[in-house]
């Protein structure tokens, strides 16, 4: 079932991208402040997204669950969400007038982050949400808080 979600995906990150695209090269363009502001706001967000691409990558998602803490996962959920806009916002910025390119470079974009979210959240909640380190809602201590006692 996992698939047809990741399938399905792929167009829908393509048309929102399109529009949003369009949004940004009509709409906001329009004002360099905004310009500006955005500029800042999505290098930011992309940095961040790198940043928890590369803990991730060298310590895994558990550990950075573990250190982070809580609020781990609800930063990533967060980047999940933003960092497309956020490319598509400096894509469109840099080449204005060929605003119609963007979205297939935020649909590669897309489509890594639904497979990145795929990895975190079954490293930290397992593959049916319910026997992964961090799958009860009462196991905010880490993965020791769901095995057994030793004898």
């Amino acid at each position: 079932m996992e698939i047809f979600g990741i399938i399905l995906s792929i167009p829908v990150a393509f048309g929102v991208s399109l529009l949003y695209s369009l949004f940004v090269a009509k709409v906001l363009s329009r004002s360099d402040r905004m310009i500006r502001l955005l500029r800042i706001v999505s290098r930011t967000l992309l940095t961040l997204l790198s940043a928890e691409f590369l803990f991730v990558i060298f310590f895994g998602a558990v550990r950075c669950r573990a250190f982070i803490g809580p609020g781990f996962y609800a930063v990533h959920l967060a980047l999940f969400f933003v960092c497309t806009p956020a490319l598509a916002n400096l894509l469109v910025f840099r080449h204005r007038e060929r605003w119609y390119l963007v979205p297939f470079a935020c649909t590669g974009l897309a489509l890594f982050l639904v497979l990145f979210q795929y990895s975190v959240s079954e490293s930290l909640y397992g593959i049916n949400g319910d026997d992964g380190p961090y799958s009860s809602p009462l196991s905010t201590s880490g993965p020791s808080s769901n095995s057994p006692p030793s004898p």
